[in-house]
């Protein structure tokens, strides 16, 4: 499967929000390099390496209005008293991506429990081992989003729950809960390549049958579950509330993630059923777990 490349040369201040008009625009991947230097995979907002000057490199479906993002990337930049770049296209092969993962990522550990790592990478002594090769569907784990979610993971107690990754992108979150004791987890994505994806990533942890199940929204189960992880973007989490709390049984986890800050107290507002917790906030992104306890 081919997929549109689109690369740009801009100022380092300017990478953080040019890369949020790339994911807003749809794109699956978002990196940043100096000329040679080790690209950041997933970058994190507010920590763009102190070059002077930064390619930020998008990788993003065919069919995406190249128009539409090009406006997009001109009017932030012109916002910010900059000119709009040349923008280079380019077609790529569906390894691209996912070879650049592999060369560069390390293991990461998450409480202390869990280790995120390449599929090749031997096992660590008392850790759970979730190894990946996320192809072109995000969640590597360094994004502050993912990570703020498998930190929770890490941390929860989830021996016989039943689980509902909402937006699973790789299956990181819903793998990693089979791996920590969820008794099945349901992976939802609108996104075909996220279910191979996902498919792919549960075979390489020993992952099969009907303890998980992967699809679109018509997979999702027809009884409430224990935990639902939903780690997209703020907008499609309001929309989406409705449908989210009714998936959660009365005394059971949601957690919310893709949300900046200055966001939260919108979505908040959307999910009246649920008692939060305090969010954990990394880089301007939050997660936050909430407990069914109305609605």
């Amino acid at each position: 499967m081919a997929w549109l490349g689109l690369a740009l040369d801009v100022a380092a201040e300017d990478a953080d929000q040019l890369g949020d008009v790339l994911l807003a625009a749809g794109a699956l991947s978002v990196t940043l390099a100096d000329g040679g230097d080790t690209p950041i995979l997933e970058p994190a907002p507010a920590t763009t390496p102190l070059w002077h000057a930064v390619r930020l490199e998008a990788v993003l479906p065919l069919d995406v209005d190249v128009i539409a993002v090009r406006d997009a990337l001109e009017a932030c930049l012109r916002a910010r008293g900059r000119s709009m770049p040349t923008l280079e296209p380019r077609f790529i092969e569906a390894q691209d991506w996912s070879d650049t993962w592999r060369r560069f990522a390390a293991p990461v550990v998450f409480g202390d429990r869990l280790c995120v790592a390449p599929k090749a990478t031997p096992g660590m002594a008392g850790r759970v081992m979730l190894r990946l090769d996320p192809g072109l569907a995000f969640g590597t784990g360094s994004h502050p989003t993912t990570a703020l979610c498998l930190e929770w993971l890490a941390t929860a107690q989830l021996d016989g729950c039943s689980v509902v990754d909402f937006g699973c992108g790789s299956g990181i979150l819903g793998i990693a809960a089979l791996l920590l004791g969820a008794t099945n987890a349901v992976c939802i994505d609108h996104d075909r390549q996220a279910h191979v994806a996902t498919i792919d990533n549960a075979a390489y942890n020993g992952l099969t049958g009907a303890r998980l199940v992967v699809g679109d929204v018509d997979a999702a189960p027809a009884d409430a579950v224990d935990i639902v992880i939903a780690n997209i973007l703020a907008d499609p989490l309001v929309l989406l509330a409705p449908r989210l709390t009714a998936l959660v049984r009365h005394g059971g986890s949601l957690v919310l993630s893709g949300i900046k800050t200055a966001q939260w107290p919108r979505v908040l507002a959307a999910y009246p059923a649920f008692e939060f917790r305090a969010p954990q906030v990394r880089d301007d992104w939050i997660a936050v777990e909430g407990i069914r306890t109305g609605g």
